[in-house]
Formats: structure tokens, C-alpha cells, sequence
């Protein structure tokens, strides 16, 4: 009698486990559970994934990135009122600009005649360049934007800003924001790529371009541990190599906050800047730093995250404009479709336009491409193991 109830008892704990284990085979596979294999090889960050019908994802960047491919898309329904986008402001990011870029070097960089290229194409395409002014008015709700609103911005205070960019953002009459490495505008013939001066920067004033903060001297990677491991100075306690030990939280914060008051009293007293904005050095911040902007009073900042900002957004999105393989008609395309989600588009691999039985779409992470059809179409052999949670693909 015991025994029956017993196995009474048991039966639905051994239902619901079934159902559980039933379950998590049939996980869709993400970022998150899922490992990628190439060649043998581990995939040391993996691709977000997601599975549609059956069909596993991936990112563009993905397959850009790990089998030299070219992947070029565009929105299969355009909009024929050409607005894209009302009441947000999309933020192009550049760096230096040169006649021959080095595509080695450790920043982005962009070709003269690219750059031309682009900002002809922003015209006729319909997008109005705003200036940093009308952006911070806009983030703060005291003033509006045109429809398919862009800002531009540079990044570091390279000279070529002055020498290359502001002929050309002049002959289009866009006003632009560099973001200035301030200790380079002190020193711009120290070691390095050239910086502006601060004549050159009043000079361009005149003709509504803009300078803010991007650290005094922050702009760079320091030792965090005894190890040897770097990491952007601005966002983690530096290892004092002299005491072996670690900077203390007074210590950190003392140093980023003492930073960022340099850089901002110099900008006032040479530029009479009358707003405090930063972009953080490769994108970096963290909840400290957010904190210590509000004591020294910056008010706006710009990361590296790809986005479009709306009002009340202090931490602003950017979009790089000169990365590196992207060709001017995608990243137009890529700024006509920031404000869509699971868009579809059409894709073009290599120059061939792909005919794919999964639909490519934009998605969160994206334009997401079908990796079982892609692999085929490159005669690649795709393996799921469905136990392991592992996709192996060998090219």
C-alpha cells in the first residue's frame, strides 16, 4: 500500500521532470548557451543566434569578421516619405581623417575622399546635420530637431581636423564637435599624430564647430594588476607598481575627478566653452565615473555603442562612420534604419546579391543572416550538436 503510494506520488515529479528535460533541449540556441567552432578553433566571443524556423542567425559581423567576407544590405521596403526618423538624433563618430589612411593603425580613420563622399550623401539623402548646441537642447527638452537629425562628431583633436575635415564640413556648411584629448591641445607637437591648437580651434569656432572633453590625459590604457593586465585608465583602479598595490577608492576617484577638472578649465579658459560634454575615451565608463561627471558638472556624454538617442538620454549613442570595409551607401542605409526592428532587407555577398529561403533581417544585434544557407552558399560544413550546445563550421 505504501509502496503504490509512493509510485502514485512519483508519477507527476517524473512528468514534470520529463517535461523539463524536454524543454531545455529544445532551448533556442543564443549567445548566452551556445559555443562556435571554427576550423577547430573556439570561437573566443560567439555571435548572438537567434533560431527562426529552425534556421540558426548570426550577425553580418559575424561572418565578416571570421571568413573575410563582404556583406552589403539594404531595406527591402523603403519609406517613401523619406523620414526615417522624427524627434531622435542619430551621431555619427569620426576620428582622424587622412589621404591614405593606414587600415593597421589603433584608431578608426577614414579617407578624404570617403569623408566628401559621405557628407554629399547625407544631403541628398535628406538627413539635416545639427550642431551640439541644438543636441543638448534637444537631450535637455528645451528645444526640437529636425526630422532624420544628425550630429557630427570627432574624436582625439587630431589635426587633420582642421587641415582636411573642417574645408569640407565648411563647403557644406555642417557645423561638427571635436572631442579633444586637452593635454595634446597643450602639447600638439609632442610625440604622436599632430593635435590641433587652441588657434585653430577659435578660428573654426567662428564657423560653428565645437570643442569639448575627452580627458585631460585619460585617453589611454594603464597596469591594473601585478600581472601586467591593462585596461582604460578612466574606468579601473591603476596598479602602483612602486608600492605593489592598487590604487584605494579615495585614491581613484581623487585621480579620474582631478583629470576631468583639468580638461574642463582649460577648455572654458581658452574656448569660453559655457557647456560641460564628454566623450569617454574608447567608450569606457562606468557607475563611478557617471558620478564624478555630476561633481565636476558635465552634463552630456557619448560611448561608442551603436544607437539612436531620444530626449533625456545624457549618455549618448554614436555610429562610426568610418568603419573600416563599410562602404558609404551601407552606412546610409545603416542610419535610415536605426529605428527599425526586424526590418527585412536584401543582402549581397561579395557583390552577388544572395537569395536566401530564410529571410535576412535587422534585428537587435544586426542584420542577421541564415548561417545554415550561408555555409552552403561558401561550401562550408555547418555541425549542431545539440547535447554540447556547440555550432562547428569548417571552412
Amino acid at each position: 500500500m505504501i509502496r503504490t503510494s509512493v509510485a502514485n506520488w512519483m508519477k507527476p515529479i517524473l512528468l514534470m521532470m520529463s517535461l523539463w528535460l524536454i524543454a531545455a533541449c529544445s532551448i533556442p540556441a543564443d549567445a548566452k548557451t551556445v559555443s562556435f567552432y571554427v576550423n577547430g578553433e573556439k570561437v573566443k566571443q560567439p555571435p548572438a543566434v537567434d533560431v527562426v524556423n529552425g534556421e540558426p542567425m548570426v550577425p553580418a559581423s559575424f561572418l565578416e569578421s571570421t571568413f573575410q567576407s563582404k556583406l552589403e544590405w539594404t531595406l527591402k521596403d523603403k519609406q517613401s516619405s523619406g523620414v526615417y526618423f522624427s524627434d531622435k538624433v542619430a551621431v555619427l563618430m569620426y576620428h582622424d581623417v587622412s589621404v591614405t589612411p593606414d587600415p593597421t593603425g589603433a584608431e578608426s580613420a577614414i579617407s578624404i575622399d570617403s569623408f566628401k563622399e559621405q557628407m554629399a550623401q547625407l544631403k541628398s539623402d535628406g538627413f539635416h546635420i545639427i550642431s551640439i548646441d541644438q543636441y543638448a537642447d534637444f537631450i535637455d527638452n528645451k528645444g526640437n530637431v529636425p526630422d532624420n537629425a544628425v550630429l557630427l562628431t570627432f574624436d582625439d583633436g587630431y589635426e587633420s581636423f582642421y587641415k582636411e575635415a573642417y574645408p569640407i564640413l565648411k563647403e557644406f556648411g555642417y557645423p561638427a564637435v571635436n572631442f579633444v584629448i586637452v593635454s595634446g591641445a597643450d602639447s600638439p607637437s609632442k610625440k604622436g599624430r599632430p593635435k590641433m591648437t587652441w588657434d585653430q580651434m577659435r578660428e573654426m569656432q567662428k564657423s560653428g564647430m565645437s570643442f569639448y572633453n575627452h580627458t585631460y590625459d585619460s585617453h589611454k590604457y594603464g597596469v591594473m594588476r601585478a600581472d601586467g593586465l591593462s585596461k582604460p585608465v578612466l574606468t579601473r583602479h591603476q596598479y602602483l607598481k612602486k608600492e605593489n598595490r592598487v590604487e584605494t577608492d579615495e585614491e581613484y576617484h581623487t585621480r579620474v575627478k582631478t583629470d576631468l577638472e583639468k580638461a574642463e578649465q582649460s577648455l572654458k579658459a581658452e574656448l569660453g566653452n559655457k557647456r560641460s560634454i564628454i566623450a569617454f575615451p574608447y567608450g569606457a565608463y562606468n557607475a563611478e565615473v557617471l558620478d564624478i561627471l555630476k561633481e565636476v558638472g558635465i552634463t552630456l556624454s557619448f560611448t561608442v555603442k551603436e544607437g539612436i538617442n531620444e530626449r533625456g538620454q545624457t549618455n549618448g549613442f554614436r555610429v562610426n562612420g568610418s568603419r573600416a570595409g563599410e562602404s558609404t551607401k551601407q552606412l546610409m542605409e545603416k542610419l535610415k534604419a536605426l529605428t527599425l526592428d526586424h526590418a527585412a532587407v536584401t543582402v549581397h555577398v561579395d557583390g552577388q546579391e544572395a537569395s536566401f529561403k530564410e529571410q535576412p533581417f535587422k534585428g537587435p544585434d544586426g542584420i542577421m543572416i541564415p548561417l545554415k544557407e550561408y555555409c552552403k552558399m561558401k561550401g562550408m560544413k555547418l555541425h549542431w550538436s545539440k547535447l554540447r550546445k556547440q555550432y562547428k563550421i569548417t571552412a
